[in-house]
């Protein structure tokens, strides 16, 4: 990592152009050779520049810096936010952040600390602002096609962009960075951790024999550590997969075996999970009874840990299941107490279409038409997509029976157009 990375990310962050840095110290060709690395700066234009970019001289005087004992801590810290030790995460993140001129004088400290910072940040899903100038310094400091030969550095580096891939939908460039990471590690937890995220990946590009291979290598791990909710995860995962595979009964099987675990430890959040996809399972079985009972299940768990957020899932598939089994009466009772549970107004829009769905039940158009159109028209304001392409699928099928074939079309041009969205 040479010093003309360093200058270059401090110019970009502080908006300069070359020609306005250079200015007074070197030609805006020598800069430029100086930032690609073609020339190392004397230590007097090293001086100047710091002075420009208003930093401290030993920013880029000290910028091959190296304190092992520092770089520990940093290691310790990736260990931390990979297994999810929140308390330990928050402690080694406030004392490496109070040793902030220590941490970023060398530029390795500095990218690893950086790295691992921006990877807690996805994980968290926090400090979205901070993590424009953490994406720069790391596109700044490492090029496309880079050899990275430091293993230390390359098990942060794969783990950040393993995430970032992740979460920006990239999937085989994500994969390529947990297979790496699973190939090197030395530590059994973490790998069956990257194994999951891979299990999760391949189900998402409906690889599912890949995911379920990868789901398995989870198990042994977890099964060996006694990591029990972790355990019951990948039970849940895996039944996921098999239903996405329309393997009902095996998906049925590695849900229960899930349940039992999280019925074991009291995890709440996890058993209502579980239970909802139960209610999926055996809803599309044809087993209403059943998927009603687990509906419930999952909602009384939500509420016992006060995970109102995300209620409205379990309540939607309910009140649904209900109205499909034509107890209209019961949909409307549990209608209500979703409406008191449900507080976003996001939620009570998606409560709204289950209104629109029991006007239909009951014979009473005009009020069915009154409330999708009601509820389409608010979500096209929020461009939900995903909702709004199964409405207008409804509502044109619905004005198609009833032989508006002029309004039908309407709403099937929409769901088309949407399609190619």
């Amino acid at each position: 990592m040479h010093i003309g990375r360093r200058i270059k990310y401090v110019r970009q962050l502080r908006g300069l152009s070359q020609n306005e840095l250079s200015v007074g110290v070197v030609s805006a060709t020598h800069l430029s050779n100086i930032e690609s690395g073609k020339y190392v700066p004397s230590k007097d234009i090293l001086v100047l520049f710091a002075d420009k970019l208003e930093v401290d001289e030993a920013y880029l005087l000290e910028y091959e810096y190296m304190d092992t004992a520092l770089i520990d801590q940093i290691i310790e810290l990736k260990d931390a936010v990979i297994i999810g030790d929140g308390a330990r995460v928050k402690s080694l993140l406030n004392h490496l952040d109070s040793l902030e001129d220590q941490v970023a004088k060398g530029i390795y400290s500095e990218l690893l600390f950086t790295l691992i910072k921006g990877a807690h940040f996805m994980k968290s899903g926090c400090n979205t602002e901070e993590m424009a100038s953490i994406q720069l310094l790391i596109n700044l400091y490492i090029k496309d096609g880079e050899t990275l030969d430091d293993k230390v550095f390359l098990s942060f580096y794969d783990y950040y962009y393993g995430l970032y891939h992740f979460q920006h939908n990239h999937i085989h460039a994500s994969l390529k960075h947990y297979y790496r990471l699973v190939s090197q590690t030395q530590d059994e937890l973490e790998k069956g951790l990257f194994f999951y995220n891979i299990s999760l990946l391949h189900k998402q590009s409906r690889e599912y024999y890949k995911a379920i291979e990868a789901a398995k290598e989870c198990l042994q791990v977890f099964q060996q550590k006694l990591e029990w909710d972790r355990l019951g995860e990948t039970y849940n995962m895996i039944g996921a997969i098999h239903w996405d595979m329309n393997e009902c009964e095996t998906a049925m099987e590695y849900l229960l075996k899930g349940e039992k675990i999280v019925t074991m430890t009291n995890n709440e959040k996890l058993k209502s999970r579980i239970h909802h996809n139960c209610g999926l399972i055996n809803k599309q079985l044809g087993d209403y009874e059943a998927a009603i009972y687990y509906f419930r299940k999952s909602i009384e768990a939500k509420v016992n840990i006060n995970d109102m957020h995300n209620i409205i899932l379990p309540y939607h598939s309910l009140v649904g299941s209900l109205i499909d089994r034509n107890k209209i009466q019961e949909a409307k009772i549990v209608l209500s107490h979703a409406r008191k549970q449900c507080l976003s107004q996001k939620d009570q829009y998606y409560l709204k279409e289950l209104e629109a769905f029991i006007f239909e039940k009951e014979g009473r158009s005009e009020d069915f038409e009154r409330c999708m159109n009601e509820l389409i028209k608010e979500l096209e304001g929020r461009k939900d997509h995903n909702k709004l392409k199964g409405l207008y699928e409804r509502l044109g099928d619905y004005y198609y029976k009833k032989r508006k074939y002029k309004l039908a079309a309407s709403y099937m041009k929409k769901e088309i157009q949407l399609s190619t969205v």
